[in-house]
């Protein structure tokens, strides 16, 4: 079987499974829906797998053929007249990881919600709801998956409203409970804000580049781009910024919403009123990683004004959240923030140009954030729903599994690794490569092409552009700057003519960085600011720290609640999911992943407008057959050296200052905080972000809206409603007393008076037939006699009777032509 066939079948069990559950899962009862949903999504994982594992096995040619026959088997959905809407499966090696990658999380994470919702967790107002649970949980999954597989734009954005609508589901499962419900509906009202701004981009991809298409959208991007036409020839600005840029931040505005970027950020925290295992697929599995993906596929429709808009929202989202999740006492608001720091790593890597990176930690990140999500659900349920951090303590002699596996967890977020050795779990590999390519951008920038000596030696080792190609690029780079001659390009941009010689300050530069071609479109790309660099460096400080305190608290020390630590218990069907994971963690830190990511990214990070840079490549032949560009390697210019000392053991100094604070509990951080002022405060009011939009958006929507929405419904509304009102009551009185029946005297009661005549008019046509009606036969011969010589004598004298009748006419028509004359001599003597 084609592997597009199998995902598309994978794709579609869920479905199955949620249609089943809705329809008859009240009938199936507890623990059987369960079942059936983790069976569906089970299903999937397998051919997941299957497609996985064939595709690691694959080499580049049957690749390729696999992905024309997925191309070739695409079906017109609807032809609009300017192009044709076709479905198919978007097969390709980021397509096939992230399928893997969903399927396998949620299948555990159903796992786990077999003995989450074993205990009163399902009931809502008093009810058992758990068939309703696992069926929107189906849906979920297939709403993800089918975004995941989707080449279309207009089908992307119909599973992301989807994938909207199962969030705003889960969350508000508990839809008795205020606090759930309301968080539901801020989840989905914010995620909607986004969803506008991503409606906008999809029409103007529509309408200047006439495709939903994102591979023919790319490559018309690329022609109007060299070209100089369609977006580029446009004079419209907003905020300084051209269509082709305000066409990419509008596609990243979906991003904000789904991934919880700045300011879009405020619903994720709240949406840990939903049951635990919907806040772990929520952050490791579906909704936060559609974001990523997003911003992933729509890499070669950037421009890099749109890039950098890109970064500014991933560092201010990475540094606020971080910086919030310090002071939280709440287990999952812990994590949940420590989710929106995380992706703001991975926006801020795709704004950056770290494109392996950023997908790469989206991986390893879905892995050990379901594990500790999952971690926490075990802790919540395990302590009879206690969720505060301050109330537990002591809890690994009670739960050793989980006490360890959420550690793992906590060493992979918190970039747990030896430099120089290659060896650490998950975000120190992938952190640390945003990190590095960050560096580059902010120091190194822009790249310089370096003499015949190393030049000559690099590109023979990658595929040279043709030089129509070169040309282009060429006129593609001038259009740029000209376009944009405010653009700084600061530290030596490039000056170079078609041979490709250059001028740089920096002449200790050790060999180029890039193709020709990618080294022209960089030089058109502003630097970094530095700021924007040391903000993540220091917030991997900041990661460790509030990971450890939320560990060390809840799982290290004393108890400081006899009750809650008395009755903390593990069940296997829980804590079974956290070894798989920490498992999976581990692996995914060294094999496959990376290498599928780097596989994708010849073609999806071969951008047109900007770059895209591989932070482990060696040289440009590693780059992603050229389709990227590499780090500086020369002294004193190698990222990787310089994190090393700066990053290289931040885990450590992080976990140490949090041991040190709360190894005695926390009399230490309390004293700590009333030292520090207003500044906790500020955090526990997360910067006052609700505030904000509580009482500029809602507040202040009501107050100044709230009369004129009254004003129009007391005089628009209401007027029309009661105009409407005695117009209809006269039109009654009319109809209904002169039309229909008279009430009082002098009512016409036309239809009554009809019918009334009618009647009588009846009563006497039938005294009248009655009356010869005697029942005496005498009577019935002398009517019968005498009609009989009525008709005889009409026979007999037939001839007299119609001359009769014959003069009759006769003298009437005489009698009406002297009328006429008569009339005409009146009218003359008139007119006399």
């Amino acid at each position: 079987m084609e592997y597009h066939n199998t995902l598309a079948i994978a794709v579609l069990i869920p479905l199955v499974s949620f249609t089943i559950l809705a329809l008859f899962g009240h009938r199936i009862g507890k623990p059987f829906a369960g079942y059936v949903a983790t069976a569906a999504i089970g299903l999937s994982c397998v051919l997941a797998t299957q497609v996985l594992v064939g595709w690691v096995s694959a080499d580049d040619e049957v690749r390729r053929q696999l992905i024309d026959n997925a191309y070739e088997s695409r079906v017109t959905w609807a032809d609009f007249g300017v192009d044709a809407i076709q479905v198919h499966v978007k097969l390709d090696s980021l397509t096939v990881l992230m399928f893997f990658m969903v399927t396998f999380v949620s299948f555990w994470i159903h796992f786990f919600s077999l003995g989450y919702m074993e205990g009163h967790s399902d009931e809502v107002d008093g009810t058992s709801k758990y068939h309703r649970f696992f069926a929107y949980l189906s849906l979920f999954c297939f709403s993800m998956l089918g975004l995941v597989v989707s080449s279309s734009l207009l089908f992307l954005f119909i599973f992301w409203e989807l994938v909207g609508l199962c969030s705003y589901l889960l969350i508000g499962f508990y839809f008795d409970k205020k606090f759930a419900s309301n968080a539901a509906m801020k989840a989905f009202i914010v995620n909607r804000v986004g969803d506008v701004g991503f409606l906008l981009g999809v029409m103007l991809v529509f309408l200047h580049l006439g495709t939903f298409d994102l591979d023919q959208a790319a490559a018309r991007f690329a022609t109007q781009f060299h070209n100089g036409t369609g977006l580029f020839a446009s004079d419209f600005t907003l905020f300084g910024y051209g269509l082709a840029t305000l066409m990419g931040i509008g596609l990243f505005c979906g991003a904000m919403g789904k991934s919880a970027q700045f300011p879009l950020h405020v619903w994720l925290p709240d949406a840990m009123a939903g049951p635990t295992p919907v806040s772990a697929l929520i952050h490791a599995a579906t909704m936060v990683a559609a974001g990523v993906s997003l911003v992933a596929r729509i890499f070669r429709l950037l421009t890099p004004e749109a890039q950098m808009f890109i970064a500014v929202i991933g560092c201010i989202t990475l540094t606020i959240t971080a910086l919030i999740a310090i002071v939280q006492t709440d287990i999952k608001k812990v994590l949940a923030y420590s989710t929106l720091s995380q992706l703001g790593y991975m926006i801020f890597g795709m704004g950056v140009g770290a494109w392996v990176a950023a997908l790469f930690h989206l991986m390893t990140h879905a892995f050990f954030k379901a594990l500790l999500f999952l971690g926490s659900g075990q802790v919540i349920e395990g302590c009879h729903h206690e969720q505060d951090i301050r109330k537990m303590g002591g809890l690994r002699r009670k739960m050793p599994v989980t006490c360890w596996t959420f550690f793992i967890g906590v060493l992979a977020i918190a970039g747990f690794g030896i430099p120089t050795l290659h060896f650490g779990l998950g975000g120190y590999f992938s952190k640390d490569e945003i990190l590095a390519v960050a560096y580059e951008r902010a120091f190194n920038w822009p790249p310089t092409i370096e003499g015949e000596s190393d030049a000559g030696h690099a590109a023979s080792n990658a595929p040279s552009p043709s030089t129509e190609s070169a040309d282009a690029t060429m006129a593609a780079s001038q259009v740029r700057l000209i376009s944009h001659p405010e653009t700084p390009v600061a530290r030596g941009a490039i000056l170079a003519d078609a041979t490709g010689a250059s001028t740089t300050e920096h002449e200790e530069h050790a060999g180029p960085t890039g193709t020709e071609q990618k080294l022209r479109i960089a030089a058109a790309m502003p630097v970094l600011p530095a700021w924007m660099y040391w903000l993540p460096i220091i917030i991997a400080y900041v990661t460790p720290f509030y990971m450890m305190r939320c560990w060390w608290l809840t799982f290290c020390g004393k108890p400081r609640d006899e009750h809650v630590y008395e009755h903390a218990h593990e069940n296997w069907k829980m804590w079974l999911p956290l070894v798989v994971l920490a498992g999976g963690t581990i692996f995914c830190s060294f094999f496959v992943f990376r290498n599928l990511i780097h596989d994708a990214a010849g073609v999806l990070a071969d951008a047109t407008a900007v770059v895209a840079i591989d932070g482990e490549a060696a040289s440009i032949a590693e780059a992603g057959d050229g389709a990227m560009m590499t780090l500086s390697h020369g002294p004193g210019r190698s990222p990787h050296d310089a994190l090393t000392w700066q990053v290289g053991f931040a885990w450590v100094i992080g976990m140490f200052i949090a041991w040190l604070i709360y190894k005695d509990g926390l009399a230490l951080a309390e004293r700590i905080k009333r030292a520090c002022g207003p500044v906790p405060r500020w955090l526990e009011q997360k910067l006052y972000f609700d505030h904000i939009y509580d009482n500029v958006f809602v507040v202040g929507t009501v107050s100044i809206v709230a009369p004129i929405a009254n004003a129009i419904d007391k005089f628009i509304v209401d007027g029309a409603a009661n105009a409407t009102a005695f117009v209809t009551r006269v039109s009654a009185f009319f109809t209904g007393r002169q039309l229909d029946m008279p009430v009082r005297k002098g009512d016409i009661g036309l239809v009554d008076w009809i019918v009334n005549a009618i009647a009588k008019l009846t009563m006497l046509l039938g005294s009248w037939i009655r009356r010869p009606q005697s029942g005496r036969i005498r009577t019935y011969i002398a009517l019968t006699a005498g009609t009989a010589a009525v008709a005889l004598l009409c026979v007999l004298f037939s001839d007299v009777i119609v001359a009769v009748c014959e003069q009759i006419k006769a003298g009437f028509n005489q009698l009406l032509a002297g009328d006429s004359v008569v009339a005409a001599q009146s009218a003359t003597r008139l007119g006399d």
